[in-house]
Order: C-alpha cells, then structure tokens, then sequence
C-alpha cells in the first residue's frame, strides 16, 4: 500500500512534498590584498626556478672536518693566556688614558673658546689681520647707516650681529669697538 501511494505520488504530481536538501554552503573566498598576491606569485616564481637545484647538501667525504682537542690544557696554557689577555689589558688602559688626555686638551679648548679667551693674545700678525678686517666691516656698517644714497648691494651680513660674533671669538676686538 505504500508502495502504490509512492507511484501515485510520483505519476500525478499533485501533492508533492519536496524532501529537504542539504544546503552546501559555499566557500567565500576573500578578495586577495596586493602583498598577499604579491607573496604567492613570489612563492611560485621561486618554485620555478628552483625546480631543478638540489637543495640537500651532499655527503661528501673528502670535507674535512675539524676535531675538537679531547685533551684537558694544562697550566702553561693556562699561564700564556692570562699573560696575553693581561698585556692586551694594559694596551687598553694606555690608550683609554691617551684617549682620555686628548678629550681634557677638547674639552679646555671649548672652555677656553665658549668663555671668549678667543685666540692668543701674543700673535700680534693675526690680530693685525682680524683688526684691519673688524675695521673694514664696522666702516662699511657705519656708512651704510649714515649715506641716504647708499644700497646695501653686495652686502649682505647683518653687521652688528657679524661684528658681535667676531667680538666672541676674538675678545681683544672689543677695545677697537666704535658702534
């Protein structure tokens, strides 16, 4: 009987009941950023060139191999390593203390210079020479400041800032000062 209810069924069409489906879900690939595409077309690439290229190290046996010494050292050894290591260390400390001197001559120099000692005093030439040119600087400014006619021109440096700057490093500037 329910075999003829099946055939029926299935001949007329009328009452149908649609049996359930299995709903297979699809995977949703995610869009591929351009460095993840970047990486897999770089992989494949290297697979491809690399296809024929053995990549295990071969035994070979004329490698040498180094043997490690199994025998203990003794005192001499012992002795000649300290008496290395001891006159390495007494090289480093001569040129730590050289090293150190030097940056004591830096240092005072700096000092010397930031606290507007400037040059010595004793080498009247050079003094000359900063003189006459501290002269021709501060005269050109004056009669910038003086000449309505005047344009600056080719001269282009601040003066007093210049001329005070120059007073910094060479102290002894400061007894020839007009402005």
């Amino acid at each position: 009987m329910a075999k003829k209810n099946l055939i029926g069924l299935a001949k007329s069409g009328g009452n149908k009941t649609t049996p359930l489906k299995k709903t297979v879900e699809k995977k949703v690939e995610k869009p591929k950023t351009p460095a993840e595409e970047r990486d897999i077309k770089a992989k494949a690439r290297v697979e491809e060139l690399l296809q024929d290229v053995q990549l295990s190290p071969e035994k070979k046996e004329d490698l040498l191999e180094l043997e490690e010494e199994q025998t203990p050292k003794g005192a001499e050894w012992l002795e000649e390593q300290v008496t290395l290591l001891s006159e390495e260390n007494d090289l480093l400390r001569s040129e730590l203390a050289l090293a150190k001197a030097d940056y004591a001559k830096i240092f005072e120099e700096n000092q010397r210079i930031r606290n507007g000692a400037g040059i010595a005093s004793n080498d009247s030439a050079l003094q000359a020479k900063v003189i006459e040119l501290f002269n021709e600087l501060q005269d050109n400014h004056i009669k910038l400041g003086t000449d309505p006619n005047s344009r600056i021109g080719n001269f282009r440096i601040y003066c007093p800032g210049f001329l005070n700057r120059m007073i910094n490093f060479f102290p002894f500037l400061a007894s020839v000062r007009k402005y």
